[in-house]
């Protein structure tokens, strides 16, 4: 019980989430890019280590990394960061387009310029920091700088998406901050700016205008942190609150790993799970900035930190796409764009995050519960080992079916137990298109990863252009219920003339689907699964697929009923199941229909044998009895076992007594109550070990090893 008590006590209450590591790791790697050839034109400038879509480019907007710089070289005194910075900046004057502004597409200024008011937040709260470093020829052209570029900015925004409303808003009140004497007409843009964003939010509290509708992404991950780094800024308490009620509704979707849905917004198309899309400042500072607001903002901070350092900072201290990419040359090396907005978003965390020390749980952490939201078609629900999003959402003002409809699919689904981050299914473009065509990789041909209903040939139908789909949910005994009924259409929105009814069942440890067409001529089900290293897959007869995870976990698909007979087809086309956003690789299961008329099929999605705990190197211990159990088992083998009063971030790691990490025995996400694993010890040297339990970036308990 006292365990339980110190455990609870860590998840209620603990520090600031440590922004400063991961924001030195992410420096440290974009410096590694900057290119010191003295006496080159881009002498200073980022050189980006992606071959694909262009090689090796040389990127504009690698200017944001000028704050981050300064704020790692104010916080830690190493001067190469503020070396960095300046050179950075000094390059970004160079090419800064005679009305003011810097181009997007450098060295072409025909492309998208809004970004000038991200580079204006990084130099004016970098020239804050590092003024004194600067010559006195450096102090003037940058102070030049930000005046042309802040006036660029008052005359021409607003425009493009709504996030560039509260960011232009940001980027005149820095600017104002920075240089004395700046004109009153930039704080009353920047005041115009923030009116007109704050009119911007529908019944569901979610933020419109992205892509002409709304995206999650982009919401969560820069309009959100920017509406309350303004009210911070210009101590504007009404500003924060609103910017502390509009992070609820979206906070929601953040899954219990720490990873943000994107699957269903209007550019889900850069769907990265660890901050909701490649190119926004990111997460962290959206919840930091609010931490002190709401108890779970603060473990919203502390998740999103932990998710980005633990899977998504590489060993060049890069960013990828995602957890899959590092296989596929198109994205391996990955662009520098989410490194140097995510280390952006930690040094705006670190700089103005409050002092907040309540910690509680965010939404996905509890349990049996669902919400729908009816401005966006679609549903979150989350059951005891399950959490998944189903949407019908239908924003295509702006862009086409393919890249937002899902016609009541599951677009994200985590299980608890699946791989090291959980999630089994998840989604992707319905034909990949590189609708942001310096965002995105060339690539071949791939397939969605979106479960769906489709009529392959010559129009190719799914219910994934849908726009016209319903979608319903309730709770039912046992767990909850989604309908969504519409018709199979083409990328045009021609129906097929086929319709179909798709119902999603989710109990406390499995899902079950029952798909019901009105003619299931040259109809098929796809139902792809996220395929993580070490899976294996196998057919079990004409109603069974089987899933192995590397980690010995088991989930079956199994064909409980069908109106008329089905055939299971595994892995067709198994190499095009893969999308550089959201970062995953998936393997295909199909369920042919091959009835006349009408014709329902039910399956069931479950876990049939528990996941263990990967082995992993660690020490072979005596005398370790407490809070923290571990035990020899023979052969050179220790158990373990630890308790935990909530749900929290575990890591358990074996340390030398100076303080060294040997080994880490466990991490990841474990849920309240009993947990245990064995690891081999045997090949480690003899002597003392600590073997220390950390939960939720708090250290818990430390015990003292001897290994004999």
């Amino acid at each position: 019980m006292l365990l339980r008590f110190l455990l609870l006590a860590a998840i209620a209450v603990q520090a600031a989430p440590d922004y400063l590591v991961p924001l030195y790791k992410l420096c440290d790697g974009l410096i590694a890019t900057q290119n010191l050839t003295v006496g080159n034109k881009n002498y200073g400038a980022l050189v980006c280590p992606s071959t694909n879509p262009d090689n090796h480019p040389t990127h504009s907007r690698g200017g944001e990394a000028i704050y981050p710089f300064a704020v790692a070289f104010k916080h830690g005194g190493n001067a190469k960061y503020a070396d960095a910075a300046v050179k950075l900046g000094n390059w970004m004057i160079t090419v800064q387009n005679a009305a003011g502004a810097w181009g997007e597409e450098w060295p072409n200024y025909d492309g998208w310029d809004g970004t000038t008011a991200d580079q204006v937040i990084s130099m004016a709260g970098a020239y804050i920091i590092l003024k004194d470093r600067l010559t006195a020829q450096e102090n003037t052209a940058w102070t030049n700088s930000l005046t042309r570029a802040s006036n660029w900015i008052e005359a021409n925004f607003p425009k493009g998406n709504l996030n560039y409303l509260p960011t232009g808003a940001v980027a005149l009140k820095q600017a104002t901050t920075a240089l004395p004497g700046a004109p009153a007409k930039w704080m009353t843009k920047a005041a115009a700016l923030m009116v007109t964003t704050m009119q911007s939010i529908n019944a569901d509290d979610f933020i419109t205008g992205e892509g002409a509708g709304i995206d999650l992404g982009y919401n969560i991950a820069q309009s959100i942190g920017y509406i309350a780094l303004y009210g911070i800024l210009t101590n504007t308490k009404a500003d924060v609150d609103f910017a502390a009620r509009i992070l609820k509704p979206h906070a929601k979707f953040m899954y219990p790993n720490g990873a943000i849905d994107n699957s269903w917004g209007t550019r889900s198309y850069k769907w990265m799970l660890e901050s909701g899309t490649k190119t926004a400042p990111g997460i962290p500072f959206s919840f930091g900035l609010l931490a002190d607001r709401d108890p779970a903002f603060l473990r919203g901070a502390e998740l999103s930190v932990d998710f980005l350092s633990k899977n998504f900072i590489g060993s060049n201290n890069l960013i990828p796409y995602g957890p899959h990419a590092s296989k596929h040359a198109s994205s391996n090396p990955p662009c520098i764009y989410s490194a140097f907005a995510r280390a952006q978003s930690l040094a705006t965390a670190l700089e103005y995050g409050p002092t907040a020390t309540a910690s509680g749980p965010i939404p996905s952490e509890g349990k049996n519960w669902f919400q729908y939201f009816p401005t966006a078609k679609t549903s979150l629900i989350r059951t005891d080992k399950i959490m998944a999003t189903v949407t019908a959402y239908d924003g295509i003002g702006q862009y086409d079916r393919g890249e937002v409809v899902r016609g009541g699919s599951i677009t994200d689904l985590w299980f608890e137990g699946y791989g090291s981050l959980g999630f089994l299914q998840v989604s992707s473009q319905t034909v990949y298109n590189r609708e942001e065509a310096m965002h995105m990789p060339t690539e071949g041909a791939l397939l969605p990863l979106t479960a769906r209903i489709e009529k392959p040939g010559t129009p190719y139908y799914a219910n994934l252009y849908d726009e016209k789909a319903t979608l319903g949910v309730v709770a039912e005994a046992g767990g909850f219920k989604a309908t969504s009924a519409g018709a199979l259409r083409d990328a045009n929105g021609a129906s097929s003339g086929t319709g179909f009814t798709w119902i999603h069942r989710f109990q406390a440890d499995s899902y079950s689907s029952e798909v019901t067409v009105t003619s299931p001529t040259g109809v098929r089900i796809v139902e792809p699964f996220v395929d993580n290293a070490g899976n294996q897959y196998a057919l079990a007869g004409d109603s069974l697929f089987r899933i192995t995870t590397a980690e010995g976990g088991v989930w079956e698909l199994r064909v409980t009923s069908s109106t008329s007979p089905v055939t299971l087809v595994s892995g067709e086309d198994r190499t095009k199941y893969w999308s550089p956003f959201p970062g995953l690789e998936c393997y295909p299961l199909i369920i042919k229909l091959s009835g006349t008329g009408s014709q329902t099929v039910k399956y069931t999605v479950s876990q049939s044998k528990p996941t263990g705990m990967v082995a992993r190197p660690a020490v072979k211990a005596a005398g370790a009895a407490g809070r923290l159990v571990a035990r020899s088992v023979g052969e050179g083998r220790l158990a373990f076992e630890y308790s935990l009063a909530g749900s929290a971030q575990v890591r358990i790691s074996l340390r030398a007594l100076d303080g060294r990490n040997i080994a880490e025995v466990f991490s990841g996400f474990a849920p309240e109550g009993e947990g245990q694993g064995i690891f081999d010890a045997s090949r480690l040297p003899r002597g003392t070990y600590f073997l220390e339990l950390e939960a939720g970036g708090r250290m818990v308990q430390r015990k003292r090893l001897a290994l004999f």
